[in-house]
This record gives C-alpha cells, sequence and structure tokens, in this order.
C-alpha cells in the first residue's frame, strides 16, 4: 500500500527530508567549491539562462533575496563578466540584468557538470527509481510548499 504523509510518523517524515536536504546541500557544496560560486549566484545564473534579460525585481522575487543583497549579488556577477545591468529607458529605476558570453560558458559548465553526475550515477538504479526521482524533483516545490517563491513557476 502506497504510503501518504499523513501515513509516515513525523520522526521518518524528518530523517527522510533531512536526508533530501542534506544531499542536495552536499551537492550544492560540491558546486560552489568546484565553480568558486555561491548558491544564490548559481541559481541566479541559471535563472538568467532560462531568460535573459530579466528585471531586477523577477530575479529578486525568483531568488527570494532582500533587493540589497540582490543587488550585491549582481554587482559581484557583473565584475566577473558573468552578468550585465543595464537601465531600463522606459524607466531609469528599472534594471535589466542579462546574461553575458562568459555568464552562458559558466552556466554551461556547472550545467555539463550536473549532467556528468547524474548520468554516471543513474547507471546504478533501475528505471522505475529514476522515474520516481524525477516525478519528485519535478514536483519539489509544490511538495515544500515553496512553489510560490521559485522563479520556475507553473512547471510540472
Amino acid at each position: 500500500m502506497k504510503k501518504t504523509p499523513v501515513d509516515i510518523p513525523r520522526n521518518e517524515l524528518d530523517d527522510l527530508l533531512f536526508k533530501a536536504l542534506q544531499a542536495v546541500y552536499r551537492f550544492e557544496r560540491l558546486k560552489i567549491n568546484s565553480f568558486g560560486l555561491d548558491y544564490a549566484a548559481i541559481i541566479a545564473l541559471q535563472m538568467l539562462r532560462r531568460k535573459t534579460p530579466q528585471r531586477m525585481r523577477e530575479l529578486v522575487d525568483g531568488l527570494n533575496l532582500p533587493f540589497s543583497s540582490a543587488t550585491r549579488l549582481f554587482g559581484k556577477l557583473e565584475e566577473k563578466g558573468y552578468v550585465k545591468r543595464v537601465y531600463a529607458e522606459e524607466d531609469r529605476r528599472g534594471v535589466h540584468v542579462y546574461l553575458t558570453g562568459s555568464g552562458e560558458e559558466i552556466v554551461n559548465k556547472l550545467e555539463d557538470d550536473t549532467y556528468k553526475i547524474i548520468s554516471e550515477t543513474s547507471k546504478l538504479y533501475d528505471a522505475d527509481t529514476l522515474n520516481h526521482f524525477i516525478k519528485t524533483a519535478n514536483n519539489m516545490g509544490r511538495i515544500l510548499g515553496v512553489e510560490n517563491i521559485m522563479s520556475t513557476k507553473g512547471e510540472k
């Protein structure tokens, strides 16, 4: 019989979530150490890879950061040459953020590295397990109740 979260004892659910988040944390630490970017920078660049340019407000909302923190983040990314910030012509207060060629290159490297890791480790699992992983990954925002603050709203 299939278990639902209501059927799982609280301590088991806590341990399950801890293991999942710990795995994601360790995976992201590998990325941070390999590419010299912090987690917010990696996510910001990936957001821009999927849609560029974006208004700073969209990015702030998608990253769930205070505006001042996002401004510092994009300043650092601009210094590295990964993004370019341009004042909106229609409203000088608005800022559009563009991913540069160097930014595209670093995101490609990040995502190529992820693809390589998952391609190798997925060989250890059967199709059913991998399909469950894919389904869970696609629904993670909804499962954790954070879809409304994620930039990937509407993904199924």
